[in-house]
């Protein structure tokens, strides 16, 4: 089982605030059980809640509690480069 908890921060060039999550969007856990549905998923959930790539910071990807990698806006999961976050 794959998961993430997708969250969000304001991006400055809108005028919102950087260090604070963009408001009436609460952090969020999902699960699927591939890599490729996780991405779905949190794609999905980006466009419900009109997040753009200003909105979004790199969150780690776990695979049965153990961290994998860190996700990018793309959906790109960089496994090595940044493992162990």
């Amino acid at each position: 089982m794959y998961k993430i908890t997708v969250r969000t921060v304001g991006n400055p060039d809108h005028g919102q605030d950087p260090n604070k999550p963009l408001f009436g969007v609460d952090l969020k856990t999902i699960k699927a059980e591939s890599l490729d549905d996780l991405q779905e998923a949190v794609w999905d959930w980006q466009i419900d809640n009109a997040i753009g790539a200003g909105n979004w910071v790199d969150m780690p990807v776990y695979e049965d509690d153990h961290c994998i990698g860190l996700m990018s806006y793309n959906g790109r999961i960089w496994m090595e480069e940044k493992k162990g976050v």
